[in-house]
């Protein structure tokens, strides 16, 4: 029985170490601008080891940067539901909706990242562009010939 419990605690650790290589893959690809292979290493990732938040997260920023905050808010919100208690993923959840310009949402998001994290930068100033485009999106709608003639 002990040699069981073995080759299973093995197999788990091959598979969140190789979990683990496809996030490091998946960091590079991003950052070397390549979202679209960061998203497929992350995904890879998700497969080996699914309550990984930080995998999620990952994800999430690399669909934004694809300009795909729906599946974006769809990782983040995995996030979320695999760590609760962690201002990052509200911050992805956050930047997601902004994408959506579902303006309320997210501020409402960032709120609740600020709740479990009263300091977390991206989350304190995800409020603020939030109110920015707000703003903005306000000042459009008032005088829709604002922008017709350029910046």
């Amino acid at each position: 029985m002990a040699d069981v419990r073995i080759c299973g605690l093995f197999y788990l650790s091959m598979r969140m170490w190789g979990s683990v290589e496809w996030k490091t893959k998946g960091n590079a690809a991003l950052s070397a601008g390549n979202p679209k292979e960061a998203v497929e290493c992350y995904t890879k990732a998700i497969e080996l080891n699914p309550k990984d938040h930080v995998f999620y997260s990952n994800r999430s920023a690399a669909y934004l940067s694809l300009d795909d905050a729906e599946h974006a808010l769809e990782d983040a919100e995995s996030c979320i539901q695999t760590k609760p208690d962690w201002a990052k993923a509200y911050s992805r959840k956050g930047a997601a909706l902004h994408a959506l310009k579902r303006y309320d949402d997210a501020t409402a998001a960032y709120g609740d990242g600020l709740k479990v994290d009263a300091t977390n930068a991206a989350c304190l100033s995800g409020v603020e562009e939030v109110k920015k485009a707000q703003q903005a999106a306000a000042q459009a709608m008032f005088n829709p010939f604002a922008n017709a003639f350029g910046p």
